[in-house]
């Protein structure tokens, strides 16, 4: 089922919850009729000329839906997907879609390049569609891209979903392309971290297992701490922050190290509380330039992203602060890198090969 929730955005849109129903995956060929129309679509398609123009000035990412006029499941995605009123919405607001004939017949240009059909046959293929989706010609596929550059003219993120989608298999996808999660996990350990959040019963319970304190709690009027501090910095309309908050978290054995290294704070920034925070005092003024917390946007380092997990010693200095989704092999080998210390002895990336080599090992 699809609820009317806050998404990550600085604007109104819709949080996706998981519903059951499986999803498909099917290549159909036919004499059907064109999809000049949106087949019930409820998405303002657009082409992709007009979504390159729009993402150079107000950067989103794009979602592009790869169909021929033959295709049967193309036309039930436009039917069923498309026309759900909630996913819809939240399309419309935060990605530009672009729906792509590949058998089209004429030239399209893309990032510099011109790009024609293959030959001169009613069904030739476009060589654009041979280009992005890699020579793998099944549809529908959707195509998702974000972090356009300007400066190098191409995008940092490309995913490919072959196949139909229902709203089930589309959400996450649709998340981890829009809140940047891409940028610390796969999309596999993602979506592995999306099921957990939503569909596992068990997450309720285990989430119960792990006492955080509330920046009030940890902070206000105090120096120091017995233990390092983990703060996790995010808010209830941030998609990739709930899937982190509900599923890095859980695992029995990162659970015990973090009881025993950490005292854990969950600190949504859009609270109003006044903060003392080592002798300084902070708050929130809540307004259009500054509308978050003036200690999370500090301990994000002024770099202020969702969700961010800061790290601070003893003495609540901070020692990292790490933006975007974290799945829960990366927060555990984490918290053993900063909470034994490792980090004062070895880089990041020369202990992370030790524990690659050791995992092959065993």
């Amino acid at each position: 089922m699809v609820q009317k929730l806050l998404l990550f955005a600085f604007i109104s849109a819709v949080f996706l919850i998981p519903g059951n129903v499986v999803a498909q995956h099917a290549q159909v060929a036919g004499n059907e009729a064109t999809l000049s129309q949106n087949e019930g679509s409820l998405v303002n398609w657009m082409t992709l000329p007009e979504a390159m123009e729009k993402v150079k000035t107000q950067p989103r990412p794009i979602l592009m839906d790869f169909y021929t006029d033959w295709c049967g499941w193309c036309k039930q995605m436009m039917k069923t997907t498309y026309a759900n009123k909630d996913l819809a919405q939240y399309v419309n607001t935060n990605f530009y879609p672009v729906k792509f004939n590949a058998e089209r017949r004429d030239t399209v240009e893309y990032l510099g390049q011109k790009y024609g059909p293959t030959d001169t046959s009613r069904k030739a293929t476009s060589t654009l569609a041979i280009k992005l989706l890699q020579g793998k010609l099944m549809y529908p596929t959707t195509l998702f891209l974000n972090n356009y550059d300007k400066q190098k003219n191409e995008f940092g993120f490309s995913m490919l979903a072959q196949g139909y989608l229902d709203n089930v298999k589309l959400e996450p996808i649709l998340v981890f392309t829009l809140e940047n999660a891409f940028h610390n996990s796969s999309y596999d350990d993602f979506k592995a971290g999306y099921d957990v959040s939503f569909y596992d019963t068990a997450t309720e319970r285990k989430l119960k297992d792990l006492k955080w304190l509330s920046p009030v709690e940890a902070f206000n009027n105090k120096t120091s701490s017995k233990k390092k501090t983990l703060v996790l910095i995010h808010t209830e309309w941030c998609n990739a922050c709930r899937v982190m908050q509900r599923s890095s978290f859980i695992d029995t054995t990162v659970q015990k190290y973090l009881k025993d290294k950490y005292d854990l704070v969950d600190f949504n920034p859009e609270m109003m509380d006044v903060i003392n925070f080592k002798g300084q005092s902070y708050s929130n003024a809540r307004t259009p330039q500054a509308p978050f917390h003036q200690l999370a946007t500090a301990l994000c380092r002024n770099s202020f992203i969702l969700p961010t997990l800061v790290v601070l010693d003893e003495n609540f200095n901070i020692i990292d602060a790490i933006p975007f989704y974290l799945n829960s092999e990366v927060v555990k080998n984490l918290s053993a890198y900063y909470g034994d210390d490792i980090y004062k002895k070895k880089s990041w990336k020369d202990y992370m090969a030790e524990v690659t080599k050791k995992e092959k090992k065993q």
